[in-house]
């Protein structure tokens, strides 16, 4: 199935106050990620039907956050395989402290596995004299 064509496909940065850049950025963010609308939908709390109109037909900022924070709770594995590091209310009801803190040092691992990547990513960067490309605050 083809992408369909966004009507801002070509604009380069975010215009806060036009509802179509906004769902750019949104479409741009989820697909960066490769996650696929059903997943990010339901992450957010919302229909896919939804997410699409979203992406298509414009949105506003404030769900803009609303899809930046879901996102961000996600770790991207390097196989690319999402890992959600938070966890439900009823996920947190059905555990026993044993099943608890083991959960939570594989969740511990999977985010110092993630920094140890993105350290070595900035190390290579600066030996090859790219700091450039290496965002502020990172």
């Amino acid at each position: 199935m083809r992408r369909k064509i966004h009507p801002r496909e070509g604009q380069e940065q975010l215009d806060p106050k036009d509802e179509l850049s906004v769902g750019l950025d949104i479409m741009r963010r989820r697909e960066a990620a490769h996650l696929p609308r059903t997943e990010l939908a339901q992450k957010i709390g919302i229909s896919e039907r939804t997410l699409f109109r979203w992406e298509m037909e414009g949105t506003t900022m404030k769900n803009r956050e609303r899809t930046i924070e879901a996102l961000a709770s996600m770790v991207y594995t390097p196989g690319g395989r999402p890992t959600n590091l938070t966890m439900t209310r009823k996920e947190l009801r059905r555990a026993t402290s044993m099943d608890l803190a083991s959960e939570l040092q594989d969740r511990a691992r999977i985010m110092d596995n993630y920094t140890q990547l993105v350290e070595d990513l900035k190390h290579r960067l600066r030996q090859d004299g790219l700091d450039h490309y290496i965002p502020p605050g990172l």
